[in-house]
């Protein structure tokens, strides 16, 4: 077989698991794609918006920190909260806290306000990212549930690419309107009004769902992707959700340190503009979606732990470009490519969450990662806006290469024969 027919093959594959989506999981990947529209904003410039009012990057820091730390004791709560009522509840539920979050965050930049709106968010947050997996797990079955995620998760960093875009050239469009300086508050208050409105409507789709189970397998699915439920005692599963665990915060210690405060890196160690810090946000979402997209195809070559394992042991060496060598263009290229690499398998990874343990474990599970992760990102962030606000901008990168570097091999020796476990 030549290389056009291999490729045809496997599109060929890949649509026919994409048919195969449920009306639920669908409207999930609208939702979340339309909220994503605003989040993306949230990203490129939310940070910037609170340095133009008179803010410091270690208040910043210690802000997200807080909406971090809010969001780790949140997902213990959200995990047996949405066992109780249900995904599609808990969603809708988060949609709403969220956009009342939003509105108050960008409005009314007052200390007190901003800490307790920032507290409301994040809990929010911390209900979505708890029942997503958990929802698209139950509305797939193993045949197509990478490539659900796979779309999913492009589709939501995809519509994050478009609006960090709009976040970095709408500010400069709003200055020239109204005659006031690019960094003005102004400009930035009212490019986050989309952000607020992307976050009502996304809760529109959400309201059709109904309650369904996966579709049902033809004998060839069965053949092709077995029930993925791994047959341990209670004693292995709680070693597997350890594992996870353990990765999770690894993860969130490295990113936090970079990450949350990425736009402010540029920003200030390389004094770029708003749009071409709202342009690089953007280009590094583009990467990701694109890795995502491919991490299916990857996953059934190779296996998916090994593809996990594989493209985040190459997103180190970029970390290394980025702490080492000063160059803006260089840097740049490095953090798209870090980021396209180290985030490329989220749909690996999330698959292989929910397949390792019963269905019943799913929300806690979800839980459990996203307040490892959380609690480690909140930790970081703060210790990383300090080293910001003392000038010291490349010793936050060398840190998260140690904590990326320690949860790549940590996952290679913990997963690397879980799928023979489970097939």
């Amino acid at each position: 077989m030549n290389l056009a027919e291999s490729l045809s093959s496997e599109a060929a594959a890949y649509w026919h698991r994409v048919q195969r989506f449920t009306p639920n999981a669908r409207r999930v990947i609208i939702s979340q794609a339309i909220s994503r529209l605003g989040f993306g904003m949230y990203q490129a410039i939310f940070n910037l918006y609170l340095l133009s009012v008179g803010f410091s990057t270690g208040f910043i820091a210690g802000l997200l920190s807080l909406g971090l730390y809010t969001m780790a004791i949140g997902a213990l709560i959200a995990g047996p909260y949405t066992t109780r009522i249900g995904e599609k509840t808990t969603m809708v539920l988060s949609g709403v806290v969220m956009a009342i979050a939003a509105s108050a965050l960008i409005t009314i930049p007052i200390p007190e306000i901003l800490i307790m709106m920032m507290i409301l968010f994040y809990f929010g947050n911390s209900l979505s990212i708890t029942s997503y997996s958990p929802l698209m797990a139950r509305s797939s079955s193993p045949y197509e549930r990478t490539h659900l995620f796979g779309t999913s998760q492009a589709s939501r960093i995809g519509s994050s690419f478009f609006g960090s875009l709009l976040g970095g050239f709408l500010p400069g469009l709003f200055a020239l309107w109204f005659l006031v300086p690019i960094d003005s508050p102004i400009t930035f208050q009212l490019t986050l009004i989309i952000w607020i409105i992307a976050s009502v409507i996304g809760i529109i789709p959400l309201l059709g769902m109904k309650e369904s189970r996966p579709p049902a397998k033809t004998s060839e699915e069965r053949d092709l992707a077995p029930d993925s439920i791994p047959s341990l005692e209670p004693k292995g599963r709680i070693s597997i959700v350890f594992r996870f665990v353990i990765c999770s915060v690894l993860i969130g210690l490295g990113a936090g340190l970079i990450v949350p405060l990425i736009n402010v890196f540029f920003w200030e160690f390389y004094n770029l503009p708003t749009y071409m810090v709202g342009l690089i946000i953007g280009l590094g979402q583009a990467t990701m979606a694109t890795g995502v997209l491919l991490s299916p195809i990857l996953s059934t070559r190779i296996g998916k732990v090994p593809s996990v394992v594989i493209t985040q042991a190459l997103s180190l060496p970029f970390i290394i470009l980025l702490a080492s060598v000063v160059n803006p263009l260089i840097a740049i290229i490095s953090y798209l490519l870090r980021n396209a690499l180290m985030n490329a398998t989220m749909p690996i990874g999330q698959t292989l969450r929910m397949e390792l343990v019963p269905s019943s474990w799913r929300p806690n599970l979800q839980a459990l990662n996203t307040s490892a992760m959380s609690f480690g990102r909140a930790t970081s962030v703060q210790f990383a806006g300090q080293l910001f606000d003392q000038g010291l901008y490349l010793i936050p990168f060398w840190l998260t290469l140690a904590f990326y570097g320690t949860q790549t091999v940590l996952y290679a020796l913990f997963f690397w024969n879980a799928e023979d476990a489970d097939s």
